[in-house]
């Protein structure tokens, strides 16, 4: 069964913006059995966009799309997109929902968010997560919206990497997009009210969303915490995380789910810490990464690094990786909507 649809958002990119390359792989994976009309369209007025393609596609595909308040005409736009989730069955759309994350991170228009998850959770044909706790919070959220849930692990890309690896400059690495939501900031103000700002060789690397939150880091750096405030190549990336003895993830719980970054790691054999919530309380459970509970605990992880046995996870993460690649996903994917049908 081969279908129509439209996917948000579709972002045009330029050299000074972040390429997250979720929605590119998730394009590929399904492209077998499912056409996006507007693949090569940016959402350029948002979810506005949709407006053309109405009556010539089966499914409605979103992403980050509680995020749609703060965006340009965001009450516009929301009002709007709530008109196509009253009326998509009169529209011949069905609706397949990724929950990213428990909600968004930017704490502007919560309350309209709020509405915007819950409706999406009672309107939504398909639910797709990639963390095991997506299911038991929509499920918290609205009982019996399980049935309606495809649960796959973040997909991987699986990565040539080269077998020699460079020695260890760093202890820790912290990459990716630099948020608040993130928690580095409250990590290096523990190390600092501890007394422990020296105790480690940290590389944080990646854009600040703001030169506040920069500045806010900044003052923690010394010269054994290096703030790197750049995107960098795949192949720095690589060798940054070869060069360190483990990539950490100081995410808070309050809203995260999933993460590119830590599936990232994984696919580089990193050895990883990260905090026992959503995904990396999964990646811990089956024994890919070492997880903490609170920053005194992850103290004790990374005293602790050369006591944890790389070789013990390597099968381990192999066996996740072959398991869980985009193709697979896209294979999974396609059974479950050729199971939901057209509108």
């Amino acid at each position: 069964m081969t279908v129509k649809a439209y996917i948000y958002p579709r972002t045009k990119r330029g050299k000074n913006t972040t390429n997250n390359p979720y929605l590119k792989n998730f394009i590929e994976s399904v492209r077998e059995h499912i056409v996006f009309l507007n693949e090569n369209q940016p959402t350029a007025k948002g979810i506005f966009n949709l407006i053309p393609y109405i009556g010539k596609i089966d499914y409605l595909f979103l992403n980050w799309i509680e995020d749609l308040p703060d965006k340009k005409w965001g009450f516009l736009q929301t009002v709007f997109f709530y008109f196509v989730l009253l009326n998509k069955r009169l529209l011949g759309i069905k609706v397949v929902w990724t929950i990213h994350n428990k909600i968004s991170h930017f704490p502007g228009n919560l309350r309209l968010k709020k509405f915007l998850f819950r409706q999406l959770l009672k309107r939504s044909d398909l639910i797709i997560t990639h963390a095991d706790e997506g299911v038991r919070f929509a499920e918290m959220l609205y009982p019996g919206v399980s049935k309606k849930i495809f649960y796959f692990p973040h997909p991987i890309v699986p990565l040539d990497l080269p077998r020699i690896h460079p020695p260890k400059k760093y202890d820790v690495l912290i990459w990716g997009s630099l948020s608040p939501y993130k928690g580095i900031h409250d990590f290096l103000a523990f190390l600092h009210r501890k007394g422990a700002s020296s105790q480690f060789r940290m590389m944080i690397v990646g854009k600040t969303v703001s030169e506040s939150f920069y500045n806010q880091l900044k003052q923690y750096t010394n010269s054994n915490i290096i703030l790197r405030n750049e995107f960098v190549s795949k192949e720095e990336l690589a060798s940054l995380i070869f060069e360190s003895k483990i990539v950490l993830f100081t995410y808070s719980g309050d809203s995260v789910l999933s993460s590119g970054a830590l599936i990232d790691s994984i696919a580089h054999y990193a050895n990883i810490a990260g905090p026992n919530v959503g995904a990396f309380q999964e990646m811990g459970k089956l024994g890919i990464i070492s997880t903490y509970s609170d920053f005194p605990e992850l103290i004790e992880v990374l005293q602790n690094l050369n006591e944890h046995s790389e070789k013990k996870k390597l099968e381990k993460v192999r066996e996740f990786i072959h398991n869980h690649t985009w193709e697979k996903f896209g294979q999974a994917l396609q059974q479950r909507i050729t199971k939901t049908g057209k509108p």
